[in-house]
């Protein structure tokens, strides 16, 4: 059956006929390395996978064809049987590929917050090696090869693999976990219980990757970030909505702080008009009275340049209408050295 699939009898003109199929491909090879192609490839991602998955397969046809034309001229027919069947395998391969990256290029499609419009590698791998185990598969059933076999003869040294590797297994199927259930993706930002931060930049078969604040990379093994609990501050494309605290003295018209609130609220650059700024008297049964401001900005990021505005523009709104916020008064009570109650001592706190 492999025999008829892929007939490579070598002919008298396979250098032609290799040359014919290898040299579109070198080409093509060529060509995505330039700077306007890799633009263009960019743009329209569906017909360079559809081009490679035409190229690839042609090309192991043609690099077969030249092989076996080799083999026979030197007189090496034995070798010309083993390398029909590579030729085949290599075939089988490069169409499985070719289908994982046009599967990758829906995937990515579906979901468009995607950092670069990309799989993480974990994600990837997973993906183009199921495609290539496939791939393999029918290759064997094609040739008469019984897969069943092949695992009975292979499973005492996986499972001597897995014994040895059992970290790293661990890591491998907590990154797949993680990629399937997709509690954060690729461009989120990551605060976990410790107070550390980062953006996920990249999730692979060991460990996701996360860059700090300061430009550094943060990596935890993905066993490890599987068990954390953390919160998931979202990508760029995700409105994050705070909310911020202001004390009040009690002796303001709670009407005024909040009309004044919303206005300087509304004055902000990067606070988004939709949906729109909030301003509520939040606790008002002991002075001073707290009020919140409920804001919402383009993303995570923004919200540090965004929130500082926001204090800019509170500050001046209040001082305009004459209020200024409150003082929090705690008392310090202390014993004197002789067991004698000592004085109270006031201090101030402005929230």
């Amino acid at each position: 059956m492999g025999q008829t699939l892929v007939d490579l009898g070598a002919p008298r003109d396979g250098v032609l006929l290799a040359a014919a199929l290898l040299v579109p491909f070198i080409t093509w090879s060529i060509m995505k390395r330039l700077r306007r192609a890799r633009g263009v490839l960019s743009r329209y991602p569906w017909g360079g996978a559809v081009v490679d998955l035409i190229l690839f397969p042609t090309a192991a046809y043609g690099f077969g064809v030249l092989v076996i034309h080799l083999f026979s001229s030197f007189d090496l027919f034995g070798a010309v049987g083993p390398a029909r069947q590579i030729t085949q395998l290599l075939i089988f391969l490069s169409v499985a590929s070719g289908c994982a990256r046009i599967a990758e290029i829906w995937l990515v499609a579906q979901d468009q917050s995607k950092l670069r419009g990309k799989l993480s590698q974990m994600a990837r791998s997973v993906l183009h090696g199921l495609f290539l185990f496939v791939g393999l598969i029918v290759f064997l059933i094609v040739n008469d090869y019984s897969p069943t076999k092949i695992y009975v003869s292979t499973g005492a040294a996986a499972a001597l693999v897995a014994i040895v590797t059992q970290q790293t297994l661990g890591d491998f199927f907590s990154g797949v976990a993680l990629s399937v259930e997709r509690p954060f993706n690729i461009g989120d930002w990551l605060r976990f219980t410790d107070g550390e931060e980062g953006q996920v930049t990249d999730i692979n078969w060991r460990a996701t990757h996360l860059k700090k604040w300061d430009n550094t990379t943060f990596v935890v093994p993905n066993s490890q970030l599987a068990r954390l609990s953390f919160t998931n501050l979202h990508g760029p494309s995700h409105v994050y909505a705070p909310w911020y605290h202001i004390q009040i003295s009690e002796k303001v018209d709670p009407n005024e702080v909040n009309e004044c609130l919303l206005r300087a609220a509304k004055r902000c650059i990067s606070v988004l008009s939709e949906p729109g700024p909030v301003a509520r008297l939040v606790d008002g049964t002991r002075p001073p009275y707290t009020y919140m401001v409920w804001v919402h900005f383009e993303n995570y990021p923004a919200m540090f340049a965004g929130r500082e505005e926001l204090y800019r523009e509170i500050h001046q709104a209040l001082q305009s209408n004459g209020i200024s916020a409150a003082a929090e008064i705690y008392e310090v009570r202390y014993n004197s050295p002789g067991g004698l109650p000592g004085p109270v001592q006031s201090s101030c706190k402005l929230s």
